[in-house]
C-alpha cells in the first residue's frame, strides 16, 4: 500500500520499464477522460481516478510476488546467471522459444564488480561497506533500485546459490571485462560447495568466433551489447559442451580468494587478466578525453559533464560505468586539474574545462 510520496518514490524504482510505460498510459486515458468533460465534478473523479492507481501499485506488485513465490517452489531443471540485469533482459528473450521454460530460472548478479572494495561478500557487514562506499561516490539517483535494494539483493543471491539442488544445470554468461569476469569468479566462489554442473558462456569470444565479418571491426565488450538473436545462436552452440571440471572451478575460487583481497577499488583487464589499480587509475586517460574535446571549442568553453562521460564510455575499453566516471571528474575538479560551473547533482546539470595550469 502507498500511503505517502517517500513509499511511492520507492515504488517508481522498484518499477521495471514496461511497468512505467503502463503507468503513464494509464494516466494519460485518466487525465484524457477529464479534460473532455472539463467539470469540477470529473476533475474531483480524475483526482480520485489518480489516487487509486498509485494506491494500486503495491497491491500488482505483491499479487505478481506471490506468483513468482509459487513458481520459485516449483524444482528448477536449469538457471542462467548473467551479471547485471541488462544481459539478463536479453538472455531471457534469447531463452523464450527453447522448450523447458516453466523449469527455467534467471538470476542477476547486479552489482557494480569492477569498482569498490570486495572481501568476503558473503559477510553482511562486509557487504554493507561495500554499498555504503558505492553510496558516497556515486551519483546512483538513475540507479535507484540498487541504492534501495542493493545489500538485500546481495545477501538474497547468496541464499539462492547455497539452495541450488546439486541435479540443477547451471549456465553463467560473462563477456571478458573485469565487471563481468569479477562477477563470475564472486558466483563461482558462491557455489564452492555446490556439486551441480556449471557452464560457462564467454559472450565476447565466441561472438568473434560466430559472427565476424570481416568487412566490420568490432569487439564485443560486454554481454548486454549482444542482441537476444545472437544469444539464441551462442546457446544451441554451447548446449553440448562439458561442464566446468572441478580442478577449473577450484582454480577461479583461488583467483576470486587473491583478488578479493586486493587493496585497489578500481579492477580493469590486461592481458586477458584482472589488475587493482588504485581507483584514480583512469585519470589519465579522462584528462586525455577533455583536452581532446577542447580542440573542437574555445579554450575556456565549459563542456557538459554529460558530454565527457560519453567520450571516456566511447574510447575507454573497461567496464568502469558511468557513475564511476562522473566520480573521477568530480576528484579532478577537487584536485584543481579541472575547474567546473554548474551544480554537480547530474551530469547534464554542470560543466568542466582544463585547469589553467593545465592548459599550458
Amino acid at each position: 500500500m502507498i500511503e505517502n510520496v517517500f513509499d511511492f518514490d520507492k515504488e517508481l524504482y522498484r518499477m521495471n520499464e514496461e511497468e512505467l510505460r503502463s503507468l503513464l498510459r494509464m494516466l494519460y486515458f485518466s487525465a484524457d477522460m477529464a479534460v473532455s468533460h472539463q467539470t469540477e465534478e470529473h476533475s474531483v473523479d480524475f483526482a480520485v481516478s489518480v489516487q487509486r492507481i498509485f494506491e494500486g501499485l503495491g497491491e500488482e506488485r505483491n499479487r505478481k510476488q506471490a506468483e513468482q513465490q509459487m513458481l520459485d517452489t516449483q524444482k528448477p531443471r536449469e538457471i542462467h546467471i548473467a551479471i547485471g540485469e541488462s544481459p539478463l533482459g536479453s538472455i531471457k528473450v534469447a531463452m523464450g522459444s527453447v522448450p523447458g521454460r516453466l523449469a527455467r530460472r534467471f538470476y542477476s548478479m547486479n552489482d557494480y564488480y569492477a569498482i569498490g572494495p570486495l572481501g568476503d561478500l558473503t559477510d553482511k557487514i562486509v557487504l554493507q561497506r561495500r554499498h555504503l562506499w558505492l553510496l558516497e561516490r556515486l551519483h546512483l539517483s538513475e540507479h535507484g533500485k540498487y541504492a534501495i535494494k542493493g545489500v538485500d539483493e546481495m545477501i538474497q543471491l547468496k541464499n539462492v546459490m547455497s539452495s541450488i539442488d546439486e541435479e540443477t544445470r547451471i549456465t553463467i554468461w560473462y563477456a571478458n571485462n573485469a565487471h563481468e569476469k569479477t562477477g563470475l569468479l564472486y558466483a563461482i566462489h558462491l557455489l564452492r560447495n555446490r556439486k551441480s554442473p556449471v557452464y560457462l558462456i564467454e559472450t565476447s569470444e565466441l561472438y568473434q568466433e560466430l559472427f565476424h565479418n570481416p568487412d566490420i571491426e568490432y569487439d564485443v565488450l560486454r554481454t548486454g551489447e549482444i542482441v537476444s538473436e545472437k544469444l539464441l545462436v551462442m546457446w544451441n552452440h554451447c548446449v553440448n559442451a562439458e561442464p566446468v571440471s572441478s580442478e577449473e572451478r577450484k582454480q577461479m575460487e583461488q583467483e576470486w580468494n587473491f583478488l578479493s583481497k586486493q587493496p585497489g577499488h578500481l579492477r580493469i583487464m590486461k592481458d586477458s587478466k584482472i589488475h587493482s589499480v588504485s581507483e584514480d587509475g583512469i585519470d589519465d586517460f579522462i584528462m586525455q578525453k577533455v583536452r581532446d574535446l577542447t580542440l573542437t571549442r574555445q579554450s575556456d568553453e565549459f563542456i557538459i559533464c554529460a558530454r565527457v562521460v560519453g567520450e571516456v564510455l566511447g574510447y575507454l575499453e573497461q567496464t568502469v560505468g558511468d557513475a564511476f566516471i562522473e566520480y573521477r571528474i568530480r576528484q579532478l575538479v577537487l584536485q584543481g586539474r579541472l575547474e567546473m560551473e554548474g551544480i554537480p547533482h547530474a551530469m547534464r546539470s554542470y560543466g568542466v574545462r582544463l585547469a589553467s595550469k593545465e592548459r599550458n
